[in-house]
């Protein structure tokens, strides 16, 4: 199955997830681009009050829509509680339009809430869910969680 990888990371973590997580399904990857710079601290408190008014991201035109794919894997950090404003902006733009669909999420806090809510985005239940905290990312602890999500990928 055709399968694409998409997903937004201000700082890197969810970038190193999504490779990872592409690599296992031999799949193509997207990065879902903000045209707001949200680099540096004043980068991070605009994210976090973009996030948290819910103020829709910019985001460039994908050059990879879901149509073309079996499966599309969406991948997004957590800001001030909520997905990132890219991801959302991504997940409304195409909802409804996915074919077999997951979800991971990377951050050094909670995802309580989250998958619902980007299932409530997107307009399709997951096949799967990832979440890997940043702290166990950076350990190198997070292998086994990946090898189970993408096996139920591959089911």
């Amino acid at each position: 199955m055709k399968t694409l990888v998409v997903y937004y990371s201000r700082k890197g973590h969810t970038a190193e997830l999504a490779g990872q997580i592409a690599k296992e399904l031999g799949a193509e990857t997207e990065v879902i681009s903000d045209k707001k710079d949200r680099g540096g601290l004043f980068g991070w408190l605009g994210a976090g009050k973009d996030s948290t008014r819910d103020i829709p991201a910019d985001i460039e035109a994908p050059k990879c829509g879901p149509a073309g794919y079996g499966l599309v894997v969406v991948g997004t950090p957590i800001w001030a509680g909520k997905i990132s404003t890219p991801a959302r902006a991504y997940l409304r733009k195409y909802a409804g339009k996915f074919p077999e669909l997951a979800f991971f999420i990377s951050c050094s806090g909670d995802n309580e809430g989250m998958f619902e809510y980007m299932t409530s985005l997107a307009g399709k239940a997951p096949k799967a869910t990832l979440f890997v905290p940043n702290g166990e990312q950076k350990k190198g602890a997070h292998g086994a969680k990946v090898q189970e999500f993408v096996g139920k990928l591959k089911a």
